[in-house]
């Protein structure tokens, strides 16, 4: 080949070539032979789990972003807490990437700032990706972690809706148990506790556990702190998705949907009104209530939380709409009645007592 086609370095080069010049058209298509039976699949359950989250975040309007393993050691220190310490490069390629990022919020605050300084109104981003903790013995241990920040406004101004809306912690905690479904946790048997870190302000976060140690994300509104420390001056809220915490799930049907089996019998709903300690968390009701008859309520619904005139000092009222599902046929009175003083003890249990 001519000194001047520097393009040209192999056999492979050189086929190209032929084919070009006799003419890809004039060149006949030849399958390529296959084994015989079905192909395995070559992605692994953990690229599949992240295929769907991706997903299931662009579908929910999400923005994906893909920071840097490596941060500026002050930004890394800010969210080392809990994670074991810094994991900090001897020869970093510069001092901006010193340290191995222990979590994925302190990429996504980064990426926010810059947007929100060359004029981002409002700002969806997620990352999937690794964080790099010190394991025992001074190991090195990678954990997938999904990362969320909702920054800047919710909603533009308007004139039906008046100011714009910001982000708030509910938004966080929407996505995070969104993300988790997604990804096959067990969402109807979460916890909501405190302890989201000092990274998140501790009147407006919380952590989303199995039991009280297993803890599978955290979210709610960062603290001023935090959002100083990353100069952004708007709102933040975040959530941390710990996908290896996730229990994995057991028997060959993997994420396969069930088929669809409506029941042949409708419905019944049943409200009730509890007043409980004003201290008594929601969701421990809503739980309590769910588990009073597992064979009868398949759904209960918080849709009211009430404080003021008629209620005692101390105290708050929290109305659930209750969901039954007769089995093979329709309730009698007396069978409501039962079922519903099942769930009025359940209920007593935290405290709570039936609203006159």
């Amino acid at each position: 080949m001519p000194g001047w086609r520097c393009d040209v370095a192999g056999a492979p080069d050189i086929v190209e070539e032929v084919v070009r010049i006799h003419g890809l058209d004039n060149v006949a298509s030849v399958a390529l032979p296959r084994a015989d039976g079905v192909a395995r699949p070559t992605a692994t359950p953990a690229q599949k789990l992240e295929r769907r989250l991706r997903r299931a975040a662009a579908a929910r309007g999400l923005d994906e972003a893909v920071t840097w393993s490596f941060l500026p050691e002050r930004e890394a220190a800010h969210f080392a807490e809990g994670n074991g310490g810094l994991w900090l490069l001897e020869n970093p390629i510069s001092e901006d990437m010193k340290a191995m990022r222990p979590a994925l919020l302190p990429g996504l605050l980064m990426a926010a700032q810059r947007n929100l300084a060359r004029g981002g109104d409002g700002l969806r981003l997620f990352e999937l990706g690794r964080r790099y903790l010190r394991g025992e013995g001074g190991r090195s241990d990678e954990r997938l972690t999904l990362g969320v920040v909702l920054a800047g406004e919710k909603a533009p101004r308007g004139w039906a809706t008046g100011k714009a809306l910001p982000f708030d912690a509910y938004d966080a905690k929407a996505e995070a148990l969104a993300l988790l479904a997604e990804a096959g946790a067990p969402i109807d048997n979460l916890q909501v506790m405190g302890e989201a870190g000092s990274q998140f302000h501790p009147g407006q976060s919380a952590t989303l556990r199995l039991g009280p140690k297993t803890v599978l994300a955290r979210f709610g509104m960062l603290h001023p702190a935090t959002l100083k420390a990353f100069d952004i001056d708007v709102p933040v809220a975040a959530v941390e998705l710990f996908l290896d915490a996730i229990p994995a799930r057991r028997g060959p049907a993997g994420f396969a949907r069930p088929a669809y089996a409506p029941p042949a019998l409708q419905a019944v709903t049943r409200d009730f009104a509890f007043l409980v300690p004003s201290d008594l968390p929601a969701g421990d009701l809503v739980r309590a209530v769910r588990g009073a008859d597992k064979a009868n309520v398949v759904a209960v619904r918080l849709f009211d939380d009430f404080r003021g005139a008629g209620v005692p000092e101390g105290h708050k009222s929290l109305a659930v709409e209750v969901t039954l599902q007769p089995g093979e046929k329709s309730y009698t009175e007396a069978e409501l009645k039962a079922i519903a003083e099942t769930i009025v003890a359940a209920a007593g249990k935290l405290g709570a007592v039936l609203r006159g």
